[in-house]
């Protein structure tokens, strides 16, 4: 499970909220040794703390010291479960879209119980199998959402409502000490000793309190952020989505399609220009799948919610051993249909053009000569630019290749070779490769 934090908050230009932290439940009596205990299987730098009851509920979480320097963080499930409505309710399920990725929050009788950050797709199976395991339990579970790629819960949800409990859920960094614990332990162990000694037992020298994490702890974090919000095969996705789209009508009620956008997950986006129809004939005639429709105030243009970007196959880390290398990609994306390439990093045909960046590491720092690692990965970004009777191509791209965003144009202004009138796509999107 990955944390992540959020853009500032709207009015607090220091605040962020953050999700995705790890929670544990310990006894009032002697928190402090639960805190300590927890914090330390975490390698946790900061935690958060709610009193649910006669128990201590905790949330920790190790942010790179760079999230820190001028900021205050404070939870995002803490502060929806601290809500009225959530609270007084045996169990709520909680899922804000944030762009393509979706913060879920469970809580069970004002107990935060999951905190997570998954991909839109994701945000569904994790729904059913929360909402299976409450039917196990007994519990009656509300669900509440908050946006549109999201299916409608039991509620709406106002992300708003967190806004209002401005200094509920602060971050505290963990404290440097030993726990009370192992002190007694320690203690009854070394009785025996003298006093000077002892002393020198009970006072190791405090940890430093700007502790950074390992070089290799960094990477898997950045490797888990890269993966988190979803990845789904270009290969499988790109033409798929172009054929949805070129199903639709290119005219509708004096309405011509102009192009029509798409993100990894969620919903299409659609636009139309105006060729002597009107925004009242559109909205007339438009099914309840393209709704909500905006009409743009010079009268000449209108946005339509499109298709919903399909499920498919992930780019997942486990399966980097079967990606090609850097060179091995260039090589393989030069396919018959690019036989007029003469640069590596871009590579032209007739109407069809692959530009890739070079790849980059995960993190800047270099690994240290002392630490051992395996075969790391690298990221870089492509881009594609075809025709429609060019998405074959795009089927044969390598398992590294995940897709981002597709724009499908009708382009007025084809070559001739074309007929003057095309279907052009530009897909973007991510290549992973193992260094």
């Amino acid at each position: 499970m990955g944390m992540y934090i959020t853009e500032p908050l709207p009015g607090e230009k220091r605040a962020r909220l953050v999700f995705g932290l790890d929670w544990r439940a310990y006894p009032l009596k002697g928190k402090k040794d639960g805190r300590a205990r927890y914090a330390e299987d975490f390698t946790a730098t900061h935690y958060v703390e709610m009193q649910v009851g006669d128990v201590m509920l905790g949330g920790f979480c190790a942010p790179d010291a760079s999230d820190l320097k001028g900021v205050k963080l404070y939870s995002g499930a803490a502060r929806v479960a601290m809500l009225e409505r959530v609270r007084t309710r045996p169990a709520v399920l909680v899922l804000m879209q944030d762009g393509q990725r979706a913060h879920l929050v469970y809580v069970v009788r004002g107990a935060v119980n999951n905190d997570e950050v998954v991909s839109l797709a994701q945000a569904e199976k994790r729904r059913d199998e929360i909402a299976q395991q409450c039917r196990r339990q007994g519990l009656a579970l509300v669900v509440l959402t908050s946006g549109e790629a999201l299916a409608q819960g039991d509620e709406p949800f106002q992300t708003v409502e967190l806004l209002a409990l401005k200094k509920a859920g602060k971050l505290a960094r963990v404290p440097v000490g030993v726990p009370n614990a192992v002190v007694f332990l320690l203690a009854a162990g070394v009785g025996i000793f003298a006093v000077k000694e002892a002393v020198s037992v009970f006072s190791p020298p405090a940890l430093p309190a700007n502790a950074r994490p390992t070089w290799t702890q960094q990477y898997e974090k950045a490797l888990r952020h890269e993966f988190v919000a979803g990845t789904p095969m270009a290969s499988q996705l790109a033409p798929q989505l172009i054929e949805t789209i070129v199903d639709f009508d290119s005219n509708r009620e004096g309405w011509q399609f102009r192009d029509a956008t798409c993100p990894r997950a969620g919903y299409c986006s659609l636009a139309y220009t105006r060729t002597g129809g009107t925004f009242e004939d559109f909205a007339r005639r438009a099914p309840a799948s393209m709704l909500p429709l905006t009409f743009d105030r010079s009268g000449l243009a209108l946005g339509a919610r499109g298709p919903a970007v399909p499920e498919v196959a992930a780019v997942v880390a486990a399966q980097s051993k079967a990606w090609p290398g850097e060179q091995q990609l260039i090589d393989m994306l030069q396919t018959p249909a690019q036989q007029l390439s003469t640069r590596p990093f871009d590579l032209k045909s007739f109407g069809y053009r692959v530009r890739l960046s070079p790849a980059q590491p995960l993190i800047n720092t270099p690994p240290p000569a002392n630490e051992r690692h395996g075969p790391l990965i690298r990221a870089g970004t492509w881009e594609i630019d075809g025709y429609r009777w060019q998405a074959p191509l795009l089927a044969r791209l390598p398992p590294d290749m995940t897709l981002e965003t597709l724009k499908v144009t009708l382009d007025t202004e084809a070559p001739e070779e074309m007929g003057k009138v095309g279907i052009k796509f530009v897909a973007k999107g991510k290549y992973y490769v193992v260094q």
